[in-house]
């Protein structure tokens, strides 16, 4: 709890810091005829500070350094204008005055911020891939479809709506990769141990979010967790003008989707947001080739609709806040409550169908987060303090047996659908997190970052149902969970800015207390581990438009909470002495871009140790998570961007990866090394996607807009099971997939209203995902977005 300690210590210190700039630039913002213009927008852009003009168009920015300050000021409906103003020590104060020009076309301003962000990105040391989710939130696309857009990017879903997910990244994947909420672990907000990336992502619709941040290989020290082989960071929404957004879509399997973002920014920087989203889903498409005993007792494949697999979640968020203060950029303190109701419609190989299963969630978040530049001169701060409980139900209590046609055909005599006891399981989790993020700049070459992120996590339950069954309620008893992760890197500019090199080392300490079953007793458990990694990467820029990035990472993953103290409502035993995961990765690449085209190739290499996987065995015996394969992952990936004419753009991208196995028998629970050397099973090795876009500005009236739009998706076949087993003609693979979408929306005048109309999957192909399991065939999908803006 020291962490914690050190945070409340800062927070409470942050309001009696001064300051000691002394440069400022104020002034007043008008139209052409003289009057002001209140709600404008003013930005440094090498500093990042910004304020908005208050009723009377008047701005005051302090605390800036001596020297020069580009100023970007901009206003919905206006000509946005950039200017140049010197600070010197004889003239600390300039006072200035902007006449802003009507221009029908409007910029607002989180395009200026955006573009900025996401340049320093692109640039920086690490592989990294962006997605900006502006230029597409238009469409009837979940996040997991955004991310499955990206070079050397995997998406399994094992179904729908809201269905288990699995994201893979230069062949890493599952908790080998580490998902965050600006900057904020997700398993903080969100219940992502208890149910899975799937149904955490679908708690965060596109409209909502701003970009997404694909790191691959070495993760920045500003990412706070023990990634081994790459991460994700989904940067939300944080407009700062006065705006209101809602969005309706209805899509086939009787889908709806519903968001709404409202914020309110004052003269006096005081700051008020709401936003909510709805989605439901049936997910009742039809499966083809599932088996059904006939009346003479024999496996019959049919095609069935699914029958219990509909989906439900929703959240509400509110958070009020002060901007553009001497003491604070930003600071806001925020409430959150979501909730999720999910069937469980088949076992992970569509074997077996469930007809009552189900879970349910409620999450409840509270947090504090306050961001400033120049704290101290040249030390800027994030910092994030957070409480959420996340209350889980799982029941699964019928005797029923279901089958594919949703008919009840027989009744066990003991046990529910999954698990050999039956439950009506409710489970309490509370987690205490905080973050602390500093960077300093020594000078203008460089610059040194500090990471600390420490959460508790406790979580106890109950199961009267479960306790009839094995005689007492083993889930009364309780699991404690902390852990501490810090990361300290500097980056060093040379050759004027050319190279760019950054050196970071991190600190893992977890500590866990649970407890596990041996011959119907509890024994309370304990672990503790403390590991390292480190990292190195540099850039290189050849004049403006050639990048090169080389980098590499010792990465270090501890074992979960369910990987080490297990989780008896899946039916997974504790086991202690898990070893951790460790990666060697190398990223190599380098991109050229040009006026109408660019491209991006990389090229990857991963020797993965201790990878812990689950033993998996018929209940009533308990699964056990193990320390099994070593293996090692060679690959290439590459984008082409081409923009021939203003309005068409074309985008193709393709991944080429190799998994093999390296582990000898002894280290892999077999009895022979036939087994070394062999291609990893239910593992995709190529892929790709495309897009061509079609754009047309004032196509029905002036500065309206018509967007056209075709994407597809490919993967090679693949087995589904260990490739030197069994006879070729008896292997069951994954067939090739060659999925198409296309779309169609047109934007109002002044981009109020967006009428949106796609198709996925056009050509109603049969898609696959994990083990075989079949995703939907064709849909339809239509969307209604208004936005009105503070003009």
């Amino acid at each position: 709890m020291q962490y914690i300690s050190y945070f409340i210590f800062v927070f409470l210190l942050i309001p009696q810091v001064s300051l000691s700039q002394e440069g400022v630039i104020s002034g007043t913002v008008t139209n052409e005829k003289g009057a002001p213009l209140s709600g404008a927008h003013i930005y440094i852009s090498e500093t990042n500070k910004s304020t908005v003009t208050d009723n009377s168009g008047v701005f005051r920015i302090e605390h800036l350094t001596f020297s020069d300050h580009q100023i970007v000021i901009s206003h919905i409906g206006y000509q946005t204008q950039q200017k140049t103003i010197t600070l010197l020590k004889n003239q600390p104060e300039i006072k200035i005055t902007i006449r802003l020009a009507k221009q029908l076309d409007e910029l607002s301003e989180v395009t200026v911020l955006s573009t900025s962000e996401a340049t320093k990105i692109r640039n920086s040391t690490t592989a990294v891939s962006l997605i900006e989710a502006k230029k597409i939130n238009n469409r009837s696309v979940t996040t997991s479809d955004l991310l499955s857009t990206v070079s050397g990017v995997q998406i399994r879903q094992s179904g729908g709506v809201g269905n288990a997910t699995e994201i893979s990244i230069q062949g890493l994947s599952g908790r080998q990769i580490k998902l965050f909420v600006n900057g904020v672990p997700m398993d903080f907000l969100l219940p992502v141990e208890e149910l899975g990336i799937g149904p955490s992502l679908a708690m965060l619709p596109v409209n909502l979010i701003k970009r997404m941040e694909v790191y691959k290989g070495a993760v920045p020290v500003s990412m706070g967790a023990d990634a081994l082989g790459g991460a994700i960071n989904i940067v939300t929404r944080k407009e700062k003008f006065d705006f209101l957004e809602v969005s309706a879509a209805y899509s086939s399997f009787n889908t709806y989707k519903t968001t709404v973002n409202a914020r309110k920014v004052m003269p006096s920087g005081l700051t008020a947001g709401l936003t909510g989203f709805y989605t439901y889903s049936d997910n009742n498409y039809t499966l083809h080739d599932v088996n059904l005993i006939n009346e003479q007792g024999n496996p019959e494949s049919i095609s069935a609709k699914k029958f219990h697999d509909a989906f439900r979640s929703y959240m509400i968020k509110g958070d009020i806040g002060l901007i553009d203060k001497p003491w604070a950029d930003q600071i806001t303190l925020n409430f959150s409550y979501a909730n999720l109701y999910d069937e469980i419609q088949h076992n992970f190989e569509m074997r077996q169908p469930y007809g009552e299963a189900l879970n349910k969630v409620s999450a409840h978040n509270t947090a504090l987060q306050y961001e400033k530049k120049d704290l101290l001169r040249n030390l800027d701060a994030n910092l994030y303090m957070g409480y959420n409980r996340i209350i889980t139900d799982f029941n699964d209590t019928t005797l029923n047996i279901y089958n594919w046609r949703g008919e009840v055909i027989g009744q066990r005599t003991s046990g529910g659908e999954i698990t050999p006891s039956q439950n009506k399981l409710k489970l309490n989790g509370d987690n205490i997190s905080g973050r602390i993020n500093l960077n300093y700049n020594a000078n203008t070459t460089t610059r040194f970052l500090f990471n600390g992120v420490t959460s508790f996590f406790k979580r106890s339950g109950e199961d009267p149902v479960a306790a009839a069954f094995y005689g007492q309620d083993y889930y009364k008893n309780s699991v404690h969970i902390y852990k501490a992760t810090s990361g300290i890197g500097v980056e060093k500019n040379f050759l004027d800015k050319k190279i760019t090199s950054h050196s970071a080392i991190k600190l893992y300490h977890y500590t866990a207390k649970g407890f596990e079953i041996n011959n119907n007793e509890v024994d309370e458990i304990e672990q503790q581990k403390t590991e390292f990694g480190a990292s190195q990467s540099f850039s290189w820029k050849f004049g403006h438009n050639v990048l090169s990035k080389l980098s590499y990472e010792y990465a270090t993953r501890l074992p979960d909470r369910i990987e080490t103290l297990g989780d008896f409502s899946i039916a997974v035993a504790a086991n202690p002495n898990l070893k951790p995961e460790r990666s060697h990765n190398i990223n190599l690449g380098g991109s050229l871009k040009k006026e109408t085209w660019s491209i991006e190739a990389n090229g990857f290499f991963r020797e993965i140790e201790n990878i812990i996987i689950l033993q998996a065995v018929p209940p009533p015996v308990l699964s056990t998570y193990q320390n099994l394969l070593k293996t090692r992952i060679l690959g290439i990936e590459g984008e082409v961007s081409i923009q021939p004419l203003s309005w068409i753009n074309i985008t193709l991208n393709g991944t080429y990866q190799d998994l093999r196995n390296r582990s000898k028998k002894e280290n892999s629970g077999v009895s022979n090394d036939r087994y070394f050397g062999a291609r990893l099973p239910n593992k995709p090795y190529l892929f790709g996607n495309g897009e061509i876009q079609i754009t047309k500005n004032s196509f029905i009236k002036n500065n309206d807009r018509l967007q056209f739009w075709w994407s597809t998706r490919y993967v090679e076949e693949f087995f589904r099971y260990w490739e030197v087993d069994g006879r070729k003609e008896d292997k069951l693979v994954i067939p090739t997939q060659w999925l198409h979408n296309i779309g169609i929306a047109y934007t109002g005048r002044h981009k109020q209203y967006t009428v949106t109309l796609e198709t996925h999957n056009i050509f109603d192909q049969q898609a696959y995902d994990n083990f075989g399991v079949q995703k939907p065939g064709r849909s339809w999908h239509l969307k209604v977005k208004t936005s009105l803006f503070k003009s």
